[in-house]
Formats: C-alpha cells, structure tokens, sequence
C-alpha cells in the first residue's frame, strides 16, 4: 500500500510540474526558414541546456537568457528552422546530466516556408502570356529556312537576268581599217590635217598595203614608189599627196570613193600602225 500510495503520489507531482508552464512571449508570426524566433517561457526545470546544433538538425535552438521565476525557471529561448512547419522544442533541450528534457509539456513553435504552398519551383513568378503565332524555335527555324530559300532564288534570278542581257547586248567589234582612217583621211581632204597626223596616216597606209601586197622585202623609196603606182594603193596616196599641197576647201572630194578599197576587205586586216 505504501508503495501504491507513492506511486500516485510521483505520478500527480509529475502531472503538475508538466502542467506547470508559462509562455511568457513568442514571435507575432512564425519566422521564415533561417530566420531566428524567440520563445520566452517559464518552466519548472532548472539548469536546461542546450547542445551543439547538427547540420542534418531541421531546428537549431540556444539558451539566450535564463533568470529564476518563482517556483519556474525563465528561459529565453531562439531558434532558428531549416525545415517548414510544426517543431518542437523539447526536442533539442537537455538536463544538466545530458538527459533528453520529455517530462516537459510540448513547445510547439512553426516555421514558415519562404516559397508558397503549393509552388512550381520558380524563384519568380512567371507572367502567364498567351501562346504566341510564331512562338517557338521550331516556328523561328522554319522561317530562317523560308527566308533563305527567298534569298537564294532572287540572287539566282539576277544573276540568270545579268547573263540574259549580257548575251542580248550586242558584240563590240574592233574598228574596221576603214574606219580608223576614215578621221585622218577627211582632216586631209579639208587641208586641217597636221604634219604628225600626216606622217601617222602615211605609215598606216604604207603598212597596210605591204603586208596585203606581200612587199615585206622592199623598202624605202622602190616601196613609196610601188604603192604609188598600184591601181589601188596608189589612189588615196596620190590623193593625199595632192590634198596637202593646194588650198584647203578647193574642190569637192569625195571621200568614199577613195575609201572603197579599204571598205571591200573580207576580214578586218591586221593590226595597223595607229594615232
């Protein structure tokens, strides 16, 4: 009976030493993970410490303060959580002999997350925009490709545009021998032709009719004197003979005339002795 009676009464002293807390201040509203809260309660323990905290721990929790209350012992408590939601403290308070302190009442303290419930893993709220007509890489690609294709077809048209009038544009021919004398032989027919002009048109002449007359071998004066008597050579240069050694204007000269033999050649001579 005694023993029953002891019992009861161990059992009864625990109950209202568990019963007897006091919260004398607490945080406003639940801190935010790795914010520090504070807990400033009265608890019928003395001596309560705390130890070191573990980095897998989700509540880090030291003894700031701690002053006798009455029969209690005041402790201000801080804590800082790693982890969202409901914790309790009593979970990380020891007697002085290292014990865990669970003849305590629970103190509940609650972190709040800095991200809403529920949230989709962005760290900034994306706006929601409406699906684009070209949205897309594949949308982009495709109208790179597009615009490629249009480039390279018009650079092909102008170049096949360039060729077309190029072969449309007519050939250039060399000036028939004819037709490089032709200036020459009017200034001399006018009597405007200077003495250089003279001596050009003399050699082109001369050139001209030894390389068609095969004269190459003769020379000097039998080779003025042979092309002044051939019935074709000796024409324009008996001509221009005269036209330099009478006043200019006298008489009318017609110059096609002297300029048929030139005209009648199948193929453009060879290259002559120029202005």
């Amino acid at each position: 009976m005694k023993v029953l009676f002891l019992c009861i009464v161990l059992s009864v002293t625990a109950a209202l030493a568990q019963s007897n807390l006091l919260i004398l201040s607490s945080n406003s509203s639940p801190p935010t993970v790795g914010m520090e809260g504070q807990l400033d309660v009265a608890l019928p323990l003395a001596g309560l410490i705390t130890k070191p905290g573990d980095h897998r721990a989700p509540m880090l929790l030291r003894i700031a303060h701690t002053q006798p209350h009455g029969t209690l012992t005041r402790y201000d408590l801080r804590y800082i959580g790693r982890v969202p939601g409901q914790h309790d403290l009593r979970n990380y308070l020891f007697t002085a002999d290292g014990l865990p302190a669970t003849n305590l009442t629970a103190l509940n303290v609650a972190i709040a997350g800095l991200l809403p419930n529920p949230h989709n893993g962005w760290l900034e709220e994306q706006a929601q925009q409406a699906p684009s007509l070209l949205g897309g890489y594949r949308t982009a690609l495709a109208v790179i490709i597009v615009l490629w294709v249009i480039a390279f077809f018009v650079i092909w048209r102008s170049g096949r545009s360039k060729k077309a009038v190029a072969s449309n544009a007519p050939v250039q021919r060399e000036p028939t021998f004819a037709e490089r004398i032709r200036p020459l032989v009017e200034r001399a027919a006018a009597g405007t032709l200077s003495a250089d002009e003279k001596a050009v048109l003399e050699r082109m002449l001369i050139t001209h009719w030894q390389r068609r007359l095969n004269l190459t071998s003769a020379n000097g004066d039998e080779l003025i004197h042979r092309l002044r008597e051939h019935n074709e050579a000796g024409v324009l240069l008996r001509a221009l003979e005269d036209w330099l050694h009478r006043p200019p204007g006298r008489g009318e000269v017609r110059i096609e005339e002297f300029l048929g033999p030139y005209k009648q050649l199948a193929d453009p001579t060879p290259a002559e002795v120029t202005a």
